[in-house]
């Protein structure tokens, strides 16, 4: 059955039809279907007439499979249909309704500690304020849910976020920052496999050139949009997309073509609506005939004699053995996943902690070092300021003067490393490279260690994560290096070729068991290993011992922060 319904998965995002044909020849009255597998079925017919345009029906699929994922107490299922029941009367534009199940859904998520059902349930709450015009707080709801599926490395999740980021950014009038996340989007949409969601993504991008007055470069997004749906026979969105085509036509200037497309639109349109009508008359002549041959059945049923009665009951008996073989394998299955599941979801867990505490850990030290250094200095200029007012004679009130320029240069001073160790404006402004140039240099000056960087292929800039999270590993390294290593040696190099960028530290220290620190309660390689997660990297560490001198290297996908020329004409 496990492998049937993933084929019947497979079909639904390729043809909704043939999925819809598969599933009606499942019997759910059948004793050897369990409350697993039904749930699952009752979850996929919901799915499938939602890529069908049924709605009604698909809502009666997800409120059956709801009650019966809190009856068997599968709470991510439960979670799951909720969003699914939400996405629905969102796409019916019954926003506070489909705010009322997202909140459910993000409660019951937040209950389990389920980061991943967290970070859904996030993210179409950010959809509803998206689409009732609340675009800040959309943001707001979008990055949160981000962080947490990127956390948890939720590729499918994250295709769909990086999706509504770009509408964000395009609702924003920042078009470079929506190119990105589009692009973003439908690479990870081609990774699962998803044709549907890739479709969504060239629309999305059609209709953002679209809205800036870009016809022309919208006409290819909308065509690859149209191409798929017509493939994987999504008619709902095809009738849509058609409309789209419709209007870039329009805009051109080419009249008639923008009609044929209107015209298509409206055909396909009043079609489905059509379909829909028919298919409801055909599901109450089908539960007609199918009472009426129950009633015949069970008339026929009535004349066995005994012989036949002992037959059915033996046959029964083997099939309800049966029965409890499989459940009784089915529940060791669920107990068994069930605790992985809860292996990961405390792996996870630990990750977000780490990141968290080192987060306190630098607030904490940001809010010493301010009251520490300039509560000091603030209480000197305060006194140096009163002594001006009732000076001895005009030598004195120039001294006092002087001191207090000085003051004022020891507090700008200050404030400027303070400003440096939050967020180097080197890297805002010039990237990646500039920075650790910048943060080198710092070092060099004290005249204790001394630092070499080497920087190749990054003319262009790298994305805001990758850039953040690379400059954050290499300051938690070098910062450990300097504390806890005899080094006077430290060689930095950076290299970017066209698939991946590489990070290297290098030191002449002495060498130390490796899994002493990876093993230890404190956050420091922790959070360094989550930045790495991040970017989607991997973090290796070369050192021993017996050996003089230690390596930090650090492979990541390359994540080039592209710039598109969107002005306005």
């Amino acid at each position: 059955m496990g492998t049937y319904l993933n084929e019947i998965e497979s079909m639904r995002k390729s043809n909704c039809d043939s999925a819809l044909v598969m599933l009606r020849e499942i019997d759910l009255e059948n004793p050897t279907v369990t409350d697993q597998y039904k749930h699952q079925i009752l979850k996929q017919r919901g799915l499938t007439h939602y890529c069908l345009g049924n709605f009604d029906e698909s809502l009666s699929y997800y409120q059956k499979a709801v009650e019966l994922s809190i009856n068997i107490s599968n709470v991510s299922e439960e979670i799951s249909i909720l969003n699914l029941i939400g996405t629905l009367h969102k796409k019916q534009d019954r926003m506070p309704k489909a705010l009322e199940y997202f909140e459910r859904g993000l409660q019951r998520a937040e209950d389990e500690g389920d980061s991943l059902s967290m970070g859904n349930s996030l993210n179409n709450i950010g959809l509803v304020h998206l689409q009732t015009d609340n675009i800040e707080k959309s943001l707001d709801y979008f990055l949160k849910s981000t962080v947490i599926k990127e956390l948890v490395r939720d590729t499918l999740g994250l295709s769909y976020n990086y999706d509504n980021l770009g509408q964000v950014h395009s609702a924003l009038s920042q078009y470079d920052k929506a190119i990105n996340y589009f692009d973003l989007a439908a690479k990870y949409k081609r990774i699962v496999g998803d044709q549907v969601g890739y479709a969504i993504v060239q629309n999305n991008i059609g209709e953002m050139l679209l809205a800036i007055d870009r016809p022309q470069d919208a006409e290819p997004y909308f065509v690859i949009a149209l191409d798929v749906a017509t493939e994987v026979n999504y008619s709902d969105f095809k009738q849509h997309v058609l409309n789209m085509l419709s209007k870039t036509f329009e805009k051109k200037g080419q009249n008639e073509k923008a009609f044929e497309y209107y015209k298509a639109h409206v055909v396909l349109k009043d079609s489905l609506f059509n379909v829909r009508k028919s298919q409801q008359v055909a599901e109450l002549e089908a539960k007609y005939e199918t009472e009426k041959s129950k009633r015949k059945i069970e008339s026929q049923q009535a004349s066995l004699d005994q012989n036949q009665l002992l037959l059915a009951g033996s046959s029964v008996a083997i099939l309800l053995l049966i029965f409890i073989g499989i459940l009784g394998k089915n529940r060791l299955k669920w107990k068994t996943q069930k605790l992985l599941e809860e292996e990961k979801r405390k792996t996870r867990e630990a990750e977000m902690n780490a990141v968290i505490s080192s987060q306190e850990k630098e607030r904490s030290r940001f809010a010493r070092d301010l009251h520490d250094g300039f509560g000091q200095l603030i209480s000197t200029l305060n006194l140096n300021l009163k002594n001006l007012k009732n000076p001895k004679d005009q030598n004195e009130r120039e001294l006092v003067f002087d001191a207090s320029v000085e003051v004022l240069e020891v507090m700008y001073q200050e404030l400027k490393n303070i400003c440096f160790d939050l967020m180097p404006q080197t890297l805002i402004k010039h990237g990646l490279g500039p920075a650790i140039i910048e943060f080198s240099n710092r070092i060099n000056l004290t005249g204790q260690k001394h630092m070499d960087v080497n920087i190749f292929g990054l003319e262009k800039r790298l994305s805001e994560l990758q850039e953040i999270s690379l400059y954050r590993i290499t300051q938690e390294w070098v910062n450990n290096v300097i504390k806890y290593s005899d080094a006077d040696l430290i060689t930095i190099q950076i290299t970017k070729d066209t698939k991946e960028v590489t990070l290297l530290i290098e030191d002449n220290g002495i060498g130390f068991d490796k899994t002493i620190l990876q093993e230890s309660k404190g956050n420091g390689w922790k959070n360094m290993t989550s930045r790495s997660n991040l970017i989607h990297g991997e973090l290796e560490l070369d050192t021993s011992p017996n050996m003089k001198g230690s390596s930090l290297i650090l492979n990541a996908e390359l994540m080039v922060n592209k710039k598109v020329d969107l002005e306005l004409a």
